[in-house]
């Protein structure tokens, strides 16, 4: 389950469907809880919360309002502890303590100057906000609990503002900026920010307007004068200080400057995993991790992410190479490194071997990130390794490659249901997605949860501003070829897992064909067997290819304690495309015992 008290009081269960909780009281009850999960809440702390007055009967109202929320969440949820309840549920299922792990991650990498990385977690956390906080609980636990953490989204906002300002993004903030301040005139921080950026803009005399402004709001409304902070950035900005400036750039040698795709604006979720893997590029040198994950979960956007993140512990230099573009071919791709490292093309060696140690001497004494993203196999990877003690590189595939010896691998999946429901929401908005929440659902789950999927069915929806999530579920579980449906610009997820199937040797296809195509919710490998006419050690090897490719993923055990795999949908679908195009498929006879073993 998830829980949100940052704008409206919510439950949603694994589904990302919201659970229907009823009256302003038992918001209000839940929301104490929520404020102190995990913590023992006593009886007259809860009552004084919830009412400013309390009535004769306020403890029972508490237990009753209680024993329903027992009834929605389930018995465990919240227990009984001397004269007090506690919320048992993972604290990370709770948006405030997200968001306040998050900040306090933020600020930590602001105060090591560490700016990049803080403004990506600072707009993470800030995201996590969707209204007033506490909004639908009752009045007297909003008018005393709401304005504390109002006041903590705005020290974030402030926070985030000074880190994009240390970025140089002054021209993007002025407007964001401006409308906050309009929301919380009073807030000199702020003005001062909304100064700053005006004057890095070329702006000075507006930037002194936003100034007088402020002093004679804080004369009328309060009689004050504006803070010493405040006068002093209005007579650096009348003087034009330098100081007021960006600082210079440092010089930079030939592939210090970043080399990668942009960022994307709305990525969603996967915090625990780039966790993980800014901690496996960090910790050790050289560095080496392995992200992978099928088509279409996200690992380039996920890599590329963490490249942006990086910036402050690769100084030398970010480089980014797309290897499947380059066919897979290291050769191209050594070529494309050295370019980016300053090479003339007239100074890129003929062979591969003389490219790699051209390569090796120029990162030797490097601090810098390589992204090597879409390695078919070690082959591709192994000449791009610079081998330098300050370097690291991170490896997008669709398997572990398990010969990279030393490498930290960071295995990616289908989305939880929250975070589905969440990057829908942040492309179709959260008004919409609000309003239909059995239909966003039902979208997710027909995308098998693939951020690829769910993106491009996102964006065929914002398309539509008036139309139905419904209908598009409608459309994507009727249509007769389901993948049409999921093909927007230039996103298509059918290319995607053409290419993916591509990669495999004729048999695999066949055995994705017949596994895919033939209805079995799991099958293991001794009904695979059966289904392709294969020895099971034969089948095994299968299933371990098609795992290698993302293709597969493993379901659990059956009764009989056997390992039984799956194909996600909307894989199946591609599948049941490959086998009615008369590529080959099983029969429903060995299905059916495939099916009977898996179950």
């Amino acid at each position: 389950m998830q829980f949100s008290i940052l704008g409206p009081v919510e439950v949603r269960d694994g589904d990302g469907v919201r659970l229907r909780l009823s009256g302003a009281l038992r918001r209000a009850v839940l929301a104490v809880l929520l404020l102190d999960v995990g913590q023992v809440v006593s009886d007259q702390a809860l009552v004084s919360a919830v009412w400013a007055v309390p009535p004769a009967t306020a403890l029972a109202q508490l237990r009753q309002h209680v024993s329903a929320l027992r009834r929605l969440l389930g018995n465990d949820a919240i227990l009984r502890r001397g004269s007090g309840y506690v919320l048992a549920v993972d604290p990370g299922s709770v948006d405030l303590t997200v968001f306040t792990e998050r900040a306090e991650r933020a600020r930590a990498a602001l105060a090591e100057g560490r700016t990049a990385e803080a403004a990506a977690l600072f707009r993470e956390a800030l995201a996590l906000w969707r209204g007033d906080p506490l909004a639908g609980a009752a009045h007297d636990l909003v008018r005393r609990a709401a304005p504390a953490l109002e006041e903590r989204r705005l020290a974030a906002l402030e926070d985030c503002f000074d880190a994009e300002l240390a970025e140089g993004r002054h021209g993007e903030l002025v407007g964001e900026i401006l409308a906050h301040l309009d929301r919380h005139p009073l807030r000199e921080r702020m003005r001062g920010q909304l100064m700053l950026a005006l004057y890095r803009c070329g702006r000075r005399s507006e930037a002194l307007r936003v100034f007088r402004d402020g002093r004679v709001l804080l004369c009328e409304e309060l009689g004050l004068e504006p803070g010493p902070e405040l006068r002093r950035l209005e007579h650096a900005v009348h003087v034009g200080d330098p100081a007021l400036d960006l600082p210079a750039a440092a010089p930079v040698r030939a592939g210090a400057r970043p080399r990668l795709p942009a960022d994307l604006v709305d990525f969603t979720g996967r915090s625990a995993e780039i966790a993980a893997t800014v901690r496996a590029l960090t910790a050790v040198a050289p560095a080496l991790c392995v992200v992978g994950g099928g088509p279409g979960v996200g690992k380039s956007a996920l890599a590329v992410r963490v490249a942006h993140l990086l910036g402050d512990a690769f100084p030398d230099g970010r480089l980014h190479v797309d290897l499947h573009a380059h066919g897979g071919d290291p050769g191209r791709a050594l070529e494309r490194l050295l370019r980016l490292l300053g090479v003339a093309e007239t100074g890129v060696p003929a062979t591969l071997e003389e490219r790699a140690e051209l390569y090796r001497d120029l990162m030797a004494d490097q601090r810098a990130l390589v992204v090597l993203d879409g390695a078919a196999d070690e082959r591709a990877v192994r000449p791009l390794l610079p081998g330098a003690p300050g370097c690291a590189v991170l490896v997008t595939a669709r398997g572990p490659l398990p010969g990279l010896a030393g490498a930290e691998r960071i295995g990616l999946g289908p989305f939880e249901a929250g975070e589905a429901h969440r990057l829908l929401a942040r492309i179709i908005g959260p008004a919409r997605a609000e309003a239909e929440p059995a239909g966003i659902a039902e979208v997710a789950g027909l995308c098998g949860r693939l951020p690829l999927a769910l993106r491009i069915a996102g964006t065929r929806l914002a398309a539509r501003p008036h139309g139905s999530v419904a209908r598009f579920a409608a459309r994507l579980r009727t249509a007769p070829r389901r993948l049409d449906e999921l093909r927007t610009a230039d996103l298509d997820l059918r290319a995607v897992l053409a290419d993916g199937v591509a990669g495999l040797d004729e048999d695999a296809r066949r055995a994705f064909r017949a596994w895919g195509a033939g209805g079995a919710d799991r099958f293991c490998a001794a009904g695979a067997a059966r289904v392709l006419g294969e020895s099971l050690e034969r089948a095994e090897d299968l299933i371990e290819a098609l795992a290698g490719a993302g293709l597969v993923e493993y379901a659990g055990n059956d009764p009989g304690g056997h390992d039984t795999y799956r194909v996600p949908e909307p894989l199946r679908w591609y599948a049941a495309e490959l086998a009615d195009a008369g590529a080959g498929a099983c029969s429903d006879v060995g299905l059916g015992h495939a099916r009977e073993r898996a179950t």
